[in-house]
């Protein structure tokens, strides 16, 4: 007893210390970097009003480079432009380094939208939180399709999907053939695709999936986001040092309102029912031309449950083949969701195979 209260003592100011420095890196070092990494994407925010949504949606713009003179008559609607949907808990600003990185034509618009109830939107939920309502997939359907009428994307969309982002990318990309003609989905978060297992602790409380209680369960979130907790001789490498762990808890506490992340995780699960598109259990727009990447060892989206759903068989030579005629899909083995077992992020690792099938354009 008196042991455990000493170790208590030794390691409260500890960790008020790993908070200090982990603070001083996120909050001044880490917003440093992230507004020169926005700046050098040249991706400026901007709002759309959605008069048919009743909603003001934020997102980022990089204007193309014309070569030609626009003296309001030339028609822009087959310019060929970019769209990228963000994961859960994310923001616009989170797609600033990759986009650099691919290294986009000026002449290719980019558009990057925040989801309802993501980035800046999350303001609305602590300045009226009586009125919030949270996403589902049916409003961010609707107010997206919006977004690309006000925003006048035209007809010649390219779009990248990861996460929550590729469900979206995926709904839109079924809803508006007209705009869409070619899409990237990346562990797509398809109900059907959500690992069962994550579900169950979910719903019963066992995994507290975006929603921390203390600095253990972020250490569990990041290793659910890499190859898996392997708690008993974990030789893998984490993808967050240590000592960040207690500062980006703390930080966790302070994004969004008490009870946020929970309110939203049921309703972005909720299941419509067979009949809602949303909750069927194969491919429900087989005739898009798109790309799925899938990481082997996803703890948060099921790569077995993704192969079903897509219903992709492996051929004779190891590669796949989706009975959805235009769907390639693709693997990266020993990644989680967002990292590789050796603590690269799947960003980087995908980068290239993203670069040469998005920027082919019709």
């Amino acid at each position: 007893m008196i042991a455990a209260v000493e170790d208590q003592a030794i390691r409260l100011p500890q960790r008020e210390i790993e908070a200090l420095v982990g603070s001083v890196l996120l909050n001044t070092v880490g917003r440093a970097l992230g507004s020169l990494v926005l700046m050098k994407s040249k991706l400026v925010p901007k709002e759309a009003v959605l008069p048919r949504s009743g909603y003001v949606m934020h997102y980022l713009e990089r204007e193309a480079v014309l070569e030609d003179v626009d003296d309001g008559t030339h028609d822009a609607s087959n310019r060929p432009t970019l769209l990228f949907f963000h994961g859960i808990t994310g923001k616009a600003d989170d797609f600033a380094q990759f986009v650099s990185s691919l290294d986009i034509d000026p002449r290719v618009r980019i558009l990057v939208p925040e989801q309802i109830g993501h980035g800046r939107d999350v303001e609305r939920a602590k300045n009226d939180p009586e009125s919030f309502e949270h996403p589902t997939h049916e409003r961010m359907l609707e107010t997206t399709c919006e977004f690309l009428d006000v925003v006048r994307a035209g007809n010649n969309c390219n779009a990248f999907g990861i996460s929550m982002g590729g469900a979206v990318c995926y709904y839109v990309h079924r809803a508006r053939p007209d705009a869409i003609q070619r899409s990237i989905l990346v562990s797509p978060a398809i109900l059907a695709c959500v690992d069962r297992d994550l579900l169950d602790g979910i719903r019963d409380g066992t995994n507290r999936f975006l929603r921390p209680e203390n600095r253990e369960d972020i250490k569990m979130l990041f290793r659910d986001l890499s190859t898996g907790r392997d708690n008993d001789g974990r030789k893998k490498r984490d993808p967050v040092p240590k000592f960040l762990l207690e500062s980006i808890y703390r930080a966790s506490k302070k994004a969004a309102p008490e009870g946020y992340n929970k309110a939203m995780l049921a309703s972005l699960l909720r299941d419509g029912g067979s009949a809602d598109q949303f909750s069927a259990v194969t491919d429900v727009d087989p005739g898009s031309r798109r790309l799925v990447i899938w990481p082997e060892k996803d703890r948060i989206i099921s790569y077995e449950q993704g192969k079903r759903f897509f219903e992709v068989s492996t051929t004779e030579e190891g590669g796949f083949v989706s009975k959805s005629a235009n769907t390639q899909f693709e693997t990266v083995p020993d990644c989680g969701h967002v990292f590789h077992a050796d603590g690269k992020g799947i960003f980087e690792i995908i980068r290239a195979r993203v670069r040469e099938y998005i920027l082919t354009f019709d």
